[in-house]
């Protein structure tokens, strides 16, 4: 191929092939010097001044792969003075920085394989040295986390119908936990801190004016007391909804109780095939094939109270499906907590003090039919990314890798 073609291959305008230095089946190395003669002063910038002195060693540039081969540039290191300003300068190519051996493009692919993957993933694709990729990351990290973070916050902060969502998850399950919150209608992570008791998130909200500026329509979350008291203080003004998924978990609760209790009262058989079909009894009846309709069907015949809990929290789901607006959702909530009234057992009792004590809550789901569905989620992407970093022992590197990892889809880098 002519060297011409392979120049515009390479995509570096400011640079002129000189010769095909060598070619292997592993490695291209080509000699290519600047297309201009002289460049401007970097104090003065002019080059009437400027005259060139000289070369210095070869650079020796790992560019990106040129048919299916790393590729390597042999640039001069031209020595430059400019006889105004009394300075001598080396050469300043644009596509690589001073002092590295890895031009930008190859830089910037290797980042954008390693946000996406690990270390040694794209270090096996780039023929390259982990610990060069770990470090390629490392330096670009902060910069990504710090564009996307003011991206998502413009578009929160720019939103006329702004609905938040705040959840925890686990760094250590049962001991540690960090906080996010997340732009649902943006589907964005805006920020993370460590903790989820009370006096973390006044903590976070007194040193983060930024966050108490937004005007958020209304707040996503469960049913912890921490997060409703915290955004009553925050913003008095917003919808407080209580996250249907966790709130259907607590029925879901119930079913599976009265199944395990009613299990030591059946044969065996019967004891085997409830405990083995038991996860039919979660979803809605309309997600379910023919044979799980079927299996379904069968694991209810054994007990008259699992068919009425049952059937309880499929109208509980048809509420919240078919429910028109907030009015018609209140009514049908005191139905369906009356409909609960008669099913005798403790663990529905204990469902329905629950929910009267949360009431308003669930039923303001029906204001704006949003949930932490997305943020959920979101959790899977970053116990993904703590599992292939090992957890970063860097707090800062590490809350920038998850503020990227969960940004980087839906904004642009």
């Amino acid at each position: 191929m002519p060297l011409q073609y392979i120049n515009e291959l390479l995509g570096l305008p400011e640079l002129q092939l000189q010769q095909l230095v060598s070619i292997d089946t592993k490695e291209v190395h080509l000699e290519a010097s600047p297309v201009a003669y002289k460049q401007p002063c970097p104090l003065c910038h002019s080059e009437a001044s400027v005259k060139r002195d000289g070369r210095n060693r070869t650079r020796q540039i790992r560019h990106l792969s040129i048919f299916g081969r790393k590729s390597y540039l042999h640039v001069p290191s031209i020595r430059m003075t400019c006889t105004r300003c009394r300075i001598s300068f080396v050469w300043i190519y644009d596509f690589v920085g001073p002092k590295q051996r890895y031009s930008q493009a190859f830089r910037a692919q290797t980042v954008e394989q390693t946000l996406g993957s690990t270390a040694v993933h794209s270090a096996l694709m780039q023929q390259a040295p982990v610990s060069t990729v770990q470090r390629m990351h490392q330096e670009a990290l902060p910069k990504a986390c710090e564009h996307l973070t003011k991206q998502a916050w413009r578009e929160a902060e720019d939103s006329s119908n702004l609905v938040l969502g705040i959840d925890d998850f686990a760094i250590k399950k049962g001991h540690t936990y960090n906080t996010g919150i997340h732009n649902l209608r943006g589907e964005t992570m805006l920020d993370l801190w460590a903790g989820r008791k009370l006096e973390d998130l006044r903590a976070y909200a007194q040193a983060n004016p930024q966050f108490l500026a937004l005007k958020p329509k209304a707040v996503v979350m469960d049913l912890a007391k921490a997060y409703h008291t915290w955004i009553t203080e925050c913003f008095p003004h917003a919808i407080r909804i209580a996250d249907r998924f966790h709130v259907h978990g607590y029925v879901i609760e119930s079913v599976q109780e009265i199944r395990k209790s009613i299990q030591h009262t059946v044969s065996p058989r019967a004891k085997a095939t409830l405990k083995s079909h038991h996860r039919l009894l979660n979803p809605p009846i309309d997600q379910l094939c023919v044979k799980s309709k079927a299996q379904l069907e069968s694991i209810l015949a054994f007990s008259p109270l699992l068919r009425s809990v049952w059937e309880w929290k499929e109208s509980f789901s048809l509420w919240y499906d078919c429910s028109p607006d907030i009015n018609v959702a209140r009514l049908g909530f005191m139905r369906w907590l009356g409909q609960g009234e008669t099913l005798d057992h403790p663990a529905v009792r204990s469902t329905l003090k629950t929910m009267r004590n949360w009431q308003e809550e669930i039923v303001n789901y029906h204001h704006c039919r949003f949930t932490n569905a997305t943020v959920e989620g979101r959790h899977n992407r970053i116990k993904a990314y703590q599992r292939r970093h090992y957890f970063t022992r860097n707090q800062e590197c590490y809350k920038a890798g998850i503020l990227v990892e969960c940004n980087r889809p839906h904004l642009t880098s």
